[in-house]
Formats: C-alpha cells, structure tokens, sequence
C-alpha cells in the first residue's frame, strides 16, 4: 500500500488545464496507426527527425508512431522495465538507449506473437510498421538501433542525415547553403525511396500545406516559450513535458495548431494577471537535458518543498528560433523548407555558441541564452546513463553558466526510462542542499551587476 502510494505521489500534477489534456495526441497517434494497419495503409516507426522525415511520410499517407515517444509513455505508466529485461536477455547492454532497450524488447514480444501487437503492449502498442525511418542526426545509438530491429522486423530502413556542422564552421562563407544543399539532395532520394516502396507518387501540393501547417504550429509553440520569461514563472516544465507531443510529433496537425492556440491564451493570461505556476515560486531553474519520465512527480514535489520552479528546458524537444524572413524569401520548394527548417533546430543557437565560445552550439548554447532571458537561479543536470549526446556536454555548461553569470547547476543521475536507476533520496537531499548554493550565488550576482 505504501508503495503504491509513493507511485501515485510521482504522478506529475501539471499546472496549466491544456496541458491535461495533451495527452490526447499521443493516444491518437497510436491509435491512428493500429487504425492504418488493420485497413492495409502504411505505417511506420520513426526517430525524431526534427521534422526532416516526417513531414514527407505523411504527405504520402503514411501513419506515423515513435518508438522514443512510446517508450517515455512506457516508463511514464512504470511498464518500461519487462521490455527493459527482454532487451538485457537479447544481449543488448543496460547502457543502450533507455528508447532503444524500450523497443528492442517490445520488438522481440511483437516476433514472438507473429509480428501482431501483444495484448497487454501499453497504450495499445506500437502498429506493425512498412517501413522504419531512422536518423543520423544526434546519436550513435539511434542510427545503429533501428538496423538491429532486423533482427525482428523484416522491413527496409531509411536513414536521413544531417551535417552537423561546428560552430566556428557554421559562419564560413557559403557553408550554411552547402548544407542545405546537401540535406536538399538527400530528400530526393528519401522521396524516391518512399515512393518506390508504396507504389505511388508524392503529392507534392499536398506536402506544401503540411510544411506550412507545421511552420505555423513551431511558431505559435514558441510563442509560448517567449511567454514563459516572466515572472512569476506561468508554465513550468512539467506542463511543457506533455504539451510538446503537438508540435514535435505533430506540427502538420491543425488541431495541434488550435490547441497551442488555448495552450498560448492560457498561458497568456496567467502572464497578464501575475498567475503563477507555482504559488510559492522563490528559485527559477532550468532542466537539462532529458528527463525522467517514470518519475516527472519529483519536480512537483521539490516545488512543493523548496520553490522551485523549472521555467525552462530540454532543448532538444522545443520549437525552433522562427527562421529569419529574408531567409525564407523566394523560397517555394517543400523540400528546402523542410531543409531550413531541421538546419534551424540544430544551428538556431550557433550566435550565442560563438558568443561565449562553446562547441557544440547544440545541447548547449540555449542554456546560455536562456539563463538570462529567464533569470534563472540555478541549472537542474540530469545525466543518464544511457544517453551520451544529452549528458556529455552537461558539466561543460554548468562551468560556463558558472563562469559567465554565476549561476550554479546540481547534477543528478537517472535515466529517461529505467526507474531503478533514480535514486530519489539522494536527489531530494542534493535538492535541499542546492538551495543554500542558489542563495548565495544570488548575492554573488548583486554584487556583479549582473541583471537578477
């Protein structure tokens, strides 16, 4: 009984009445799969491509679910750990992916039952894909995860790539257009490819209202990150943990559209009538990089405790910086716009990343732009055991946040989807013991001059 009790204690509350009711998209986008798979359309598993290959599937048809989506549900509703097992038993090591381990397991559950759904899959599981859409960009874990599905699933994979460029790089002469270039020609193919294997040709009209629903969609959600700078903080992160399923998931949807519209008047009032999230809001931190799904109710209870209010985080799942006009202008084909548009999410920071002379821009120049924009006291890290891009830049910027602006972080370890590496005593204790930190680096920037 008190273990069950604890469990539904971690249950994240929310504070904003849009963000209980996000959970709607992801229950339709599986949903809208187990659909398509019984009516013979194609389907597919797809990485986050930060809109690169999304976009494109869906304008040919194609319903789309994401293994690393499901698998933060999964650690959410705490089923993660017998797919988590299965994994281990299939040789697969424990510092894999959370995602990866998430889905490999339920891979070799789905092969067990003749490639159908398991009966007991959490929110009706992953449909059996056409296709599986993987990604270069980020991480070695995911490019090599969706070809060790072969083992289970025997469907072709495409892989999209994406330069990543260095910061000092990114502002050579003509580097920014060679890139997109070069991400341009790899569309093409992925274009050919898709309408090779499902025997019919891209509407291409059809593409242009997704690219321009979804450029709708990223600018209103960070609109709503704009909102977010005030204070007392409106939204905190564990309202935006579930509200990001619209735009990063499904952009081209209208009605993500029209719910980041209530999702931006919501947030909007509070900001005009001094609504806090959190009524007691005395600390102001920031959360890098991803979090722990399984347990999103700690925050509210170190809120509860302490003050502390998470105005802002995880980098890697907003909406990007709107990209320039003049970029933009004379710009018609889908494809360049789906170029600029996934180039924008990983060099959009590349300005304050040369500012202050860090490298990579992404994972980390945001944090620094952000610290002053949203007047944080302190940096939340969360380095996971089983993700190397999201973890190994985290001290580099806890140094610089430190150097540039005197703002302190807290490091505590966990893991995106394996509970039983979260140790929530040690947190609370190293929480409790932060606050003193955060105290006396207040004092620090008065007497700097520095503007909070």
């Amino acid at each position: 009984m008190e273990a069950e009790r604890k469990k539904k204690k971690r249950t994240s509350a929310k504070t904003l009445q849009t963000a209980r009711e996000a959970g709607y998209f992801g229950k339709k986008m599986l949903q809208n799969a187990l659909k398509a798979r019984e009516e013979g359309r194609p389907t597919a598993w797809s990485m986050v491509t930060w809109w690169e290959g999304e976009l494109i599937a869906k304008a040919m048809g194609v319903e789309l679910v994401f293994p690393e989506n499901w698998g933060a549900f999964c650690a959410s509703v705490r089923a993660a750990e017998p797919h988590l097992d299965r994994s281990h038993g299939e040789g697969f090591p424990s510092t894999l992916c959370g995602y990866a381990r998430n889905c490999l397991g339920y891979a070799r559950n789905m092969a067990d039952n003749n490639l159908e759904v398991p009966p007991d899959a959490p929110g009706g599981g992953l449909a059996r894909p056409t296709f599986l859409l993987s990604s270069g960009a980020a991480c070695d874990a995911r490019y090599k995860w969706f070809q060790a599905l072969g083992r289970y699933l025997e469907v072709p994979v495409w892989t999209l790539e994406l330069p990543h460029t260095g910061v000092k790089e990114y502002f050579l002469p003509g580097n920014k257009e060679h890139n997109i270039r070069f991400i341009v020609s790899e569309l093409k193919e992925y274009v050919a490819f898709l309408e090779n294997l499902l025997g019919k040709k891209l509407d291409w009209d059809r593409l242009s209202e997704i690219v321009d629903q979804t450029f709708k969609t990223l600018r209103i959600a960070y609109e709503v990150d704009l909102l977010r700078k005030a204070v007392p903080s409106p939204m905190v992160a564990q309202d935006f943990w579930s509200i990001m399923i619209p735009h990063l998931y499904l952009p081209d949807d209208p009605e993500a559209y029209e719910f980041y519209k209530r999702v931006y008047d919501e947030v909007k009032y509070k900001v005009d009538n001094k609504i806090a999230a959190i009524p007691n809001e005395k600390y102001r931190m920031m959360f890098s990089e991803l979090p722990p799904w399984h347990t999103l109710g700690f925050f509210d209870e170190i809120a509860e405790r302490y003050g502390i209010a998470l105005v802002i985080e995880s980098w890697s799942y907003h909406a990007i910086p709107p990209i320039p006009e003049e970029e933009l202008e004379g710009v018609t084909d889908p494809l360049e716009l789906i170029a600029r548009l996934t180039y924008r999410m990983w060099t959009g920071y590349n300005e304050t990343a040369l500012e202050y002379g860090v490298d990579p821009g992404f994972f980390m120049s945001a944090y620094l732009k952000w610290a002053k924009e949203y007047r944080a006291d302190g940096l939340f890290c969360h380095p996971l055991m089983s993700c190397r891009p999201a973890t190994y830049t985290l001290l580099h910027t806890g140094n610089v946040l430190m150097d540039k602006f005197k703002v302190p972080s807290v490091v505590i370890d966990g893991d995106i989807v394996d509970l039983r590496v979260f140790n929530e005593e040690e947190a609370f204790s190293k929480v409790e013991a932060f606050v003193e930190t955060m105290d006396h680096y207040r004092e620090v920037r008065k007497k700097e001059g520095l503007p909070w």
